[in-house]
C-alpha cells in the first residue's frame, strides 16, 4: 500500500495502514524532500515529499509576506522553512488550518505569535483541550497557547492578501468537525485539506455523508478549469472531485440498502465496494474499504467516531 494513501487516512485507519515507525508523528522527516509547485499568478504549492507520500501546503506570496495552507508535523519545520526561503525570504503572515490534526498543524507554535494563525472554531477548541481520537493510541494535546488560531470562524471568513481574496468556508461535519475549504478566488484555486486526496484516493472522516454533502457543494460552486489542491495527493480537478462524489453516493446508498435488510457491519464490509467502482484505481486497497464502509455504517446509524 503506498504512503500516500497511508499518510491521507492517518486519522481514519492509523494503526491499520501506517508502520509503526510513522505513527503519531514519528515519520523521519530528515529523509524527506520538498519542492515549490508554481500554480498560477503569486500561487504555489509545497510540496514535501516522504517516501512516494505527499504533504500539500499551499503558499500565496505577496511583497510582505506570505499567506501560508496547512503545515505538516513540527519535524517538517526545517525543510519547509528552508524550501520558503529559496521562494522568497519573507514572513508568514497568515497560516491557516484546514482542520485540527497534527500533520496540518505543525507549524503553529513555529510562526506565532508574530503569523496569525486562522481556522474554524472547533480546531481552536480542538487545540485548547486533550483529544482521545480512536485512531491514536495516546491522547493528542493541549497544544500550547501560542499554537491556538488567534482568528476563528464559524461560517465563512474573508482574508484580502496579496490581491487574493482568500475565502474560508465550513460546510458542516465530515472529515472532522472544524473542515475548511479554502477558495482563491482570483487565481481559481482551492485547497480541501483531508476531504479529498485526489483521483483513485479514498479521504473519509467521522460524518461520511457530511463529507458526500461538503464535496458536493464544493463541486458545483467550482469549475473545469479549478485547481484542486489536495490534502496528501497529486494536484486535482472537479472531474476527480465529482468522481468521488459518485463514489461516495453509491457506497452510502449500498450501505443504507444493507441497513434497511438487517445486514450488520461487518456483512456491509463483506460486501466490499458497489460493482460499478470495484475497477476504480483503489478498490484493491483491502485495509481500507472495509473502514471506508464500516464509517458510511457509523455514521448512518449514528454511531459515529471521533476524528
Amino acid at each position: 500500500m503506498k504512503l500516500t494513501l497511508r499518510i491521507a487516512f492517518a486519522f481514519v485507519i492509523l494503526l491499520l495502514a501506517r508502520p509503526a515507525a510513522a505513527q503519531l508523528g514519528k515519520i523521519d522527516f530528515s529523509k524527506a524532500t520538498a519542492k515549490v509547485i508554481p500554480l498560477r499568478g503569486n500561487v504555489s504549492v509545497l510540496q514535501v515529499r516522504v517516501e512516494d507520500g505527499y504533504f500539500n501546503i499551499g503558499a500565496l506570496a505577496g511583497p510582505d509576506g506570505y499567506l501560508l495552507v496547512d503545515h505538516p508535523e513540527a519535524a517538517a519545520h526545517a525543510l519547509i522553512q528552508k524550501t520558503l526561503d529559496d521562494l522568497g525570504k519573507h514572513p508568514v503572515r497568515f497560516l491557516i488550518n484546514t482542520h485540527w490534526h497534527y500533520d496540518h498543524v505543525g507549524g503553529n507554535e513555529f510562526y506565532a505569535p508574530d503569523t496569525v494563525i486562522v481556522a474554524h472554531e472547533n480546531v481552536r477548541k480542538r487545540l485548547m483541550t486533550e483529544q482521545r481520537p480512536w485512531w491514536s493510541p495516546t491522547p493528542i494535546g493541549p497544544y500550547p497557547e501560542r499554537a491556538w488560531p488567534r482568528v476563528t470562524f464559524r461560517d465563512s471568513l474573508t482574508i484580502h492578501f496579496a490581491g487574493e481574496d482568500v475565502e474560508l468556508v465550513y460546510y458542516g461535519p465530515a472529515h472532522t468537525d472544524g473542515d475548511t475549504i479554502v477558495y482563491l478566488a482570483n487565481a481559481n484555486i482551492i485547497q480541501t485539506g483531508d476531504v479529498f486526496h485526489g483521483h483513485g484516493n479514498f479521504a473519509m472522516g467521522e460524518d461520511m455523508p457530511g463529507l458526500a454533502r461538503m464535496l458536493s457543494a464544493v463541486a458545483d460552486r467550482i469549475n473545469d478549469q479549478t485547481i484542486v489542491i489536495t490534502g496528501h495527493g497529486e494536484m486535482s480537478n472537479r472531474r476527480e472531485l465529482r468522481e468521488y462524489v459518485e463514489l461516495l453516493d453509491d457506497a452510502i446508498a449500498q450501505v443504507k440498502q444493507g441497513i434497511a435488510a438487517g445486514k450488520t457491519d461487518e456483512q456491509i464490509q463483506a460486501q466490499g465496494l458497489p460493482e460499478k467502482w470495484k475497477s476504480w484505481p483503489a478498490a484493491d486497497n483491502v485495509p481500507v474499504i472495509p473502514q471506508f464502509l464500516h464509517l458510511i455504517f457509523a455514521s448512518l446509524t449514528h454511531k459515529g467516531t471521533s476524528m
